[in-house]
């Protein structure tokens, strides 16, 4: 089974609690419309937002994160949120795999039927996705990028047993933690700051366990940049892929967002994702 672990932020973390409530919901949307429904979705929070999705598959994990001030506070709560979600998942149903998803991005409505044609037994690790979509909605516009991985964190699919026992340090069988200090207390602070809240030194980190992570080049998820929510402050320069009704409906966005891309659009594209490819391919080589 594969289980996709959700941090929600603070409500008090913004100014606009409802949009992000909507971004949210765009994400469980793109989960709920997979091909294959064989997968449960986990969502560390501090309070349930309201939402009318009501779907046994998705659950939230209410827990009692305070709210962060700094940045290393954003990733332990995100951290811990995760870790809330993870302890939930197993004691449900021991998920195989973990997709660690962000709150806002959307997933390709046939991800988890492609993972699962995937040989598990040669990834006891997971995987790491290599080519994925920067998309913004606000000037309805994609790029197809390599080294999706360095961009974006909802590209990591890590093993549940592995990424267990590492969280709660061999012991996740005689816990039962339920506390934000106390997840603090019992789990490993680098893999709830680095792994769970951060995500560019989890390869690095998985190889360290002697679980690298195999790469998958399908990309099959989008990170949503241009909310008016993100903390990166990532831009899409002149460019776009076809935002035609296939790409739509393939990751459950509303088809009236779908136009016309010029010719000097879709050349402007491959010519950066060309070079996302060169940048990934140097970066792999020296890692």
């Amino acid at each position: 089974m594969i289980a996709f672990i959700i941090a929600f932020r603070h409500p008090d973390s913004t100014n606009d609690y409802n949009h992000v409530v909507q971004l949210l919901k765009a994400t469980l949307e793109s989960l709920l419309n997979q091909t294959n429904g064989e997968f449960r979705v986990y969502i560390g929070c501090n309070v349930e937002p309201k939402l009318d999705i009501l779907d046994p598959r998705v659950r939230f994990c209410a827990i009692d994160c305070p709210l962060p001030s700094n940045r290393k506070e954003v990733l332990f709560d995100k951290g811990v949120k995760r870790a809330f979600a993870i302890q939930t998942a197993n004691a449900e149903i021991v998920p195989d795999y973990l997709f660690l998803l962000d709150a806002d991005d959307l997933v390709s409505n046939d991800c988890v039927e492609y993972l699962y044609q995937q040989d598990w037994k040669n990834s006891p690790g997971g995987y790491w996705l290599e080519r994925g979509y920067l998309l913004d909605m606000f000037n309805r516009k994609a790029q197809e990028k390599y080294g999706f991985n360095r961009y974006c964190g909802s590209s990591l699919i890590l093993s549940g047993k592995v990424l267990t026992n590492a969280l709660f340090c061999g012991a996740s069988e005689n816990l039962k933690v339920t506390t934000h200090s106390a997840f603090l207390k019992a789990c490993d602070p680098y893999v709830l700051e680095q792994v769970l809240g951060d995500h560019i030194a989890v390869r690095r980190y998985m190889a360290s366990l002697n679980y690298p992570l195999q790469k998958i080049v399908r990309p099959l998820t989008c990170w949503k940049i241009n909310t008016g929510e993100n903390e990166s402050k990532t831009k899409i320069p002149f460019g776009s892929r076809k935002m035609n009704l296939e790409f739509l409906k393939r990751f459950s966005i509303a088809t009236n967002s779908a136009r016309d891309t010029s010719v000097l659009e879709l050349l402007a594209e491959r010519i950066r994702f060309f070079k996302s490819w060169i940048a990934s391919a140097r970066a792999n080589l020296k890692s």
